[in-house]
């Protein structure tokens, strides 16, 4: 109220200043409530967020590391397919025989072994 109009002091008007009060009163307890459950709200928000982020950092370590282990399986299947083939090779006495002949230069009785220069270009190409 403006300072020279004077209130009247009747019960009406003192109930009507109270009701407004506890109105501003409720509406401040309101106010502050509702800023406490946002900002509870927001630090929920925000940790969910970083624990999501966590996660997927988490799962993309763990999708590299597989991929990883998944090649050097492959490779090591192909390795294992490799050592059986000559294996199997080795149990045979033609392909012994072959690399004594042109690893080991061995020969048989009465054989004599000569290196041409065409030999010598396979095996470099072949290295």
């Amino acid at each position: 109220m403006s300072k020279k109009v004077q209130g009247i002091g009747n019960q009406y008007t003192s109930q009507a200043n109270a009701k407004r009060q506890r109105h501003e009163r409720l509406k401040k307890v309101v106010k502050k409530r509702m800023t406490v459950f946002g900002g509870g709200l927001l630090a929920i928000i925000i940790v969910l967020l970083i624990m999501v982020g966590m996660q997927m950092h988490s799962n993309q370590q763990a999708s590299q590391e597989r991929q990883a282990k998944e090649e050097a399986y492959q490779k090591i299947q192909e390795e294992e397919i490799e050592l059986k083939e000559r294996l199997n090779n080795l149990n045979d006495d033609e392909y012994i025989e072959k690399i004594a002949r042109d690893e080991y230069y061995l020969s048989n009785d009465g054989e004599v072994i000569f290196k041409l220069p065409e030999d010598q270009q396979k095996n470099q190409k072949q290295e």
